[in-house]
């Protein structure tokens, strides 16, 4: 498909940080260079978070959105005994290929992809109407999109992201390919933190690590500073980033588990509206302040439904639940935090002149995460650093980034890229399965691996790989495409930690002076270096984006 949609046209850049827990977005009028934070929200608590959540409300009967954000929690609490509703939340884990099998499916068999982009639509709307109270009325309609997503995201996943964004009508599927453009979330936050952070003195050569550490997941990312000739900072991503799903959200798994575990001694079973009120006193208020030191405290809901207010052996004393330092740690945070750490060293050790390490995003805003990774790394000299409004540092992130999207230069590919080929046969090292005579007396091997970008070798954003090959008119070309996860370069593409990642075909467009039969040539072009791999096909000196299927 060739599409001649005028990116400049766009005004207004819209940067959306879609969360496992929070959802935030920013937007920035391109010739300003000045970005502004959405922080108002439906239905939003004295407690103003600048960020929605991500929970929606489904009307189990009509299989309808019925409320979301701050409106989906609190329509569940006024009738928490209605069957007939359904509520969803960490529905963005789905999309995380490594999670497979880890989690049940969503309830009502409602499909990820579908429950992300009736959120989105929601979502949207709310930015758009908090847009149009600015001076972004004034280019209503020519706005560019920015969506972040998890480094450690497979390309599967991300294409699914954009799909939630075509269903939610953020953009058309005619639209320009680039009017949405995914970034990785730890990206963003780079941009972030060189555009607020006092402490950001990085010169040229330096390294710094964005930990960026959200609801669900971890991200991990390198960069090296390289300085252009006009004394402008550039990013080279300069070690192979990495990520868990070790987020908050699994702080507050442990907290619900330690609190049921509690309050089983007072009443069984736990009304779950009441269990929600204390998870989120926990989430909005406890879980932000634990630095390690103190004890927390926490208000029996009434709607508990107990008479007994004082209770010893759990901490219970007037009705007001203690729950010690050490109890918090042992079972709530640090297994957590042991996960980031982990993570954190591993991408150190791949670092020559590493300076600092910026946390941020929800989880990295926890003033015990923030403390357990300085006392790590204070004896290094590596400085921490939390900017400001670190929750909202993806979401003005990805504006900046839609405003210079050449600020990133060069990335780390996490997997190996490559096709399936015949090669020649070595005995005693190919398995005598793979084993193909030909006619001409030649033995090949079957279903080897070969490879068109290494894993872990950097690469600029405009890398592409091009291929030449001749085919037959009219007939449409065909080709799968393999990544793989293996620390060694991968030698068939059936062995374990290869797989399928996307099968692409190129049909041939109607050549007015070629007859059937007669051979054209065709030249295939990808780039490995953006965020999401892009495919394109030169038949006759006329480019065509290619479609990938990543249903294979």
């Amino acid at each position: 498909m060739v599409s001649s949609d005028p990116l400049s046209d766009y005004r207004v850049v819209v940067g959306i940080d879609f969360g496992t827990t929070y959802s935030g977005a920013a937007y920035g009028i391109v010739s300003e260079q000045e970005v502004t934070d959405i922080t108002t929200w439906p239905k939003q608590s004295g407690f103003q978070y600048p960020k929605a959540p991500t929970i929606s409300l489904y009307n189990g009967d009509t299989r309808t959105l019925a409320a979301w954000g701050n409106a989906a929690r609190l329509e569940r609490q006024k009738a928490p005994s209605k069957t007939n509703y359904l509520l969803l939340q960490q529905y963005k884990l789905y999309l995380d290929d490594s999670l497979n099998g880890v989690f049940k499916p969503i309830p009502g068999g409602f499909k990820p992809v579908n429950v992300i982009g009736d959120y989105l639509r929601e979502f949207h709307n709310n930015v758009l109407t908090e847009m149009k109270r600015g001076f972004a009325q004034q280019f209503e309609g020519k706005y560019r999109y920015c969506i972040t997503v998890p480094a450690m995201w497979s390309d599967k996943s991300k294409q699914a992201m954009r799909d939630a964004a075509i269903l939610a009508g953020i953009i058309n599927e005619e639209d320009h390919h680039d009017r949405l453009m995914l970034i990785s979330e730890p990206e963003a936050a780079a941009i972030y933190c060189e555009k607020t952070c006092e402490q950001f003195d990085m010169e040229d050569g330096d390294e710094f690590m964005i930990c960026d550490a959200g609801g669900g997941t971890v991200d991990l990312i390198v960069f090296s500073v390289k300085m252009d000739a006009d004394g402008n900072r550039q990013f080279k991503e300069s070690t192979k980033g990495m990520g868990k799903s070790c987020g908050s959200a699994f702080v507050d798994k442990r907290m619900r588990k330690l609190l049921r575990s509690k309050l089983k001694k007072l009443v069984d079973p736990i009304p779950p509206a009441a269990l929600e009120n204390m998870m989120e006193t926990f989430i909005d208020t406890l879980k932000p302040s634990f630095d390690g030191t103190d004890d927390l405290f926490m208000n029996l809901p009434m709607n508990l439904g107990t008479t007994e207010h004082t209770n010893p052996d759990i901490g219970l004393d007037e009705g007001v639940l203690r729950f010690s330092v050490t109890e918090l740690k042992e079972k709530v945070f640090e297994p957590v935090v042991q996960e980031v750490l982990a993570l954190v060293h591993k991408q150190k050790q791949q670092t020559h002149n590493l300076k600092a390490i910026f946390t941020v995003g929800g989880f990295g805003a926890s003033h015990y995460l923030q403390n357990r990774i300085t006392e790590e790394y204070k004896r290094y000299g590596i400085k921490v650093v939390t900017p400001y409004r670190a929750e909202l540092a993806v979401a003005r992130g990805a504006a900046y980034f839609g405003m210079n999207p050449t600020k990133v230069t060069t990335r780390v590919p996490r997997y190996w890229y490559g096709i399936d080929i015949t090669n020649t046969f070595v005995e005693g090292i190919d398995p005598e399965e793979y084993k193909i005579v030909r006619r001409d007396g030649s033995i090949r091997c079957d279903n080897r691996f070969s490879v068109f970008v290494p894993r872990g070798q950097p690469l600029d954003i405009d890398s592409c790989v091009t291929q030449k090959y001749t085919t037959f008119y009219p007939c449409p070309t065909e080709c799968t495409f393999f990544a793989a996860n293996t620390e060694e370069e991968p030698r068939y593409t059936l062995q374990s930690g290869v797989r399928k990642v996307f099968h692409f075909e190129i049909p041939m467009p109607e050549i007015p002076d070629a007859v059937e039969g007669e051979q054209i040539e065709l030249i295939i072009k990808m780039y490995f270096g953006e965020v999401e791999l892009r495919v394109e096909a030169v038949i006759r000196g006329q480019t065509y984006r290619v479609v990938c299927n990543f249903n294979v």
